[in-house]
């Protein structure tokens, strides 16, 4: 509970802050989610309750949510079922229509989680990779499996940060790292979980993929969101009963972080009216 208290008076302080801060009323205009099923608001239980519909609604009035957060998708299949592509037409056409009032202003990206967890059913739950130890003896079953998901991620992130900065260059970007969805529930699952986001150093994967995405995020001009200590600890309160998924609480705390993270950085947030 004590958990659950701190996620919602985040996001009721970082609505406050929208609400009150130096930039006023936020000018309007419209904001894109990308990602997969995080996004799209699994776990919540009721829509509005999700982190994307609550950013929306600190967003005011003013803002059109357009959501192509698509449950499923890895960061291959968001690109080839046509959610990015779309979400970039709908931002060239916006940006080309004369009206600047229904600009995309803001996108949030949020990509990665099914390719790792396609491993986890395939390979772990499959028991030929029941834990990080057993991995690092099978690396032909095992370590080249990971290595060859993170190689293949990180040229696709690039596409997705160069494709939206392309598009919408006066947007802001936010881009999230992963959690981990075990932490402090499952203690095998947990070092397993730990070890594909932030790597382990001396062995051949000492990078992850919370690695990956803060690398991409350096020196470009993102906002970056780092949910992975958020979670480390806190399943139990956080992740919802199909143990991928945030809870409510799991949401809340996602977009407060979100929110709070745009008013540091000045963004013209307006909350609830």
């Amino acid at each position: 509970m004590r958990v659950r208290a701190l996620a919602a008076a985040l996001l009721l302080g970082a609505v406050a802050v929208a609400c009150s801060g130096s930039g006023g009323p936020g000018s309007g205009g419209a904001y894109v989610a990308l990602g997969d099923s995080l996004s799209e608001g699994s776990g919540a239980s009721d829509p509005a309750a999700a982190f994307v519909p609550l950013i929306h609604q600190a967003l005011g009035d003013g803002f059109e949510l357009i959501n192509h957060g698509h449950a499923g998708d890895t960061s291959a299949e968001m690109f080839d079922h046509g959610h990015f592509d779309d979400a970039i037409e709908e931002i060239e056409r916006r940006s080309l229509d004369g009206d600047d009032g229904n600009d995309v202003r803001l996108i949030t990206l949020e990509i990665g989680g099914n390719d790792l967890l396609d491993l986890y059913f395939d390979l772990v739950l499959g028991g030929t990779c029941p834990n990080v130890k057993t991995s690092l003896e099978r690396d032909a079953e095992c370590i080249q499996p990971l290595t060859n998901a993170l190689d293949g991620y990180r040229p696709r992130l690039r596409q997705a940060l160069d494709g939206l900065h392309e598009a919408a260059p006066s947007a802001t970007i936010v881009l999230l790292t992963l959690y981990n969805p075990f932490s402090g529930r499952i203690p095998i699952f947990t070092e397993l979980g730990d070890f594909s986001l932030e790597g382990e150093e001396g062995t051949p994967v000492d990078e992850g993929l919370n690695d990956i995405i803060r690398q991409e995020a350096d020196g470009r001009d993102v906002l970056l969101v780092d949910l992975y200590p958020l979670f480390q600890d806190k399943a139990q309160t956080l992740v919802s009963d199909d143990l991928i998924h945030p809870n409510d609480a799991g949401h809340a705390l996602i977009a407060g972080v979100i929110i709070e993270a745009l008013a540091d950085a000045g963004f013209p947030l307006a909350g609830a009216e």
